[in-house]
């Protein structure tokens, strides 16, 4: 596995733009860098996750199954967003598929590395929560629009 990251690798990542250079500091180590190739399978949808990705460097596509048995893209994520914070939250299978869709750098939070992170500073893991609960709102506000146009 690759060696945990510092605090720098954080710092320009919008996810821990509340955080200050010390709870950086404390987050840093949690995480761990990692690249991947285009057309890369992050995770199905249906399975059950326990890992959060940041994108550092490039872009992960979004997609969902059509009753058609296409998959349609739903988003392209970019540098600085992140995806699959819902698996930290809950244990619930994955809602959609993530695909790496250039050469791209993700920095990579298990499970296990969050929970650790809320046991041993909640008032950080609470900052970054407050940052999932309003991209997740961001999401829903903008998903319930694309339902009214069709």
């Amino acid at each position: 596995m690759a060696a945990p990251l510092d605090a720098e690798a954080l710092k320009n990542q919008p996810m821990f733009k509340d955080l200050i250079p010390a709870e950086l500091a404390k987050v840093a180590p949690l995480f761990f860098e990692k690249s991947y190739t285009p057309n890369s399978t992050l995770f199905v949808e249906g399975m059950t996750g326990e890992i959060l990705y940041a994108i550092k460097k490039g872009s992960v596509n979004i997609t969902k199954k059509m009753p058609s048995g296409n998959e349609q893209i739903l988003a392209t994520l970019k540098e600085g967003e992140f995806l699959g914070e819902m698996s930290l939250i809950d244990n619930r299978p994955r809602t959609a598929t993530a695909r790496v869709a250039e050469e791209s750098t993700l920095l990579v939070m298990t499970k296990k590395a969050f929970t650790t992170l809320l046991e041993k500073h909640p008032d950080i893991a609470l900052k970054i929560l407050l940052v999932f609960l309003k991209i997740a709102n961001e999401r829903l506000r903008k998903a319930n629009e694309s339902v009214k146009q069709i």
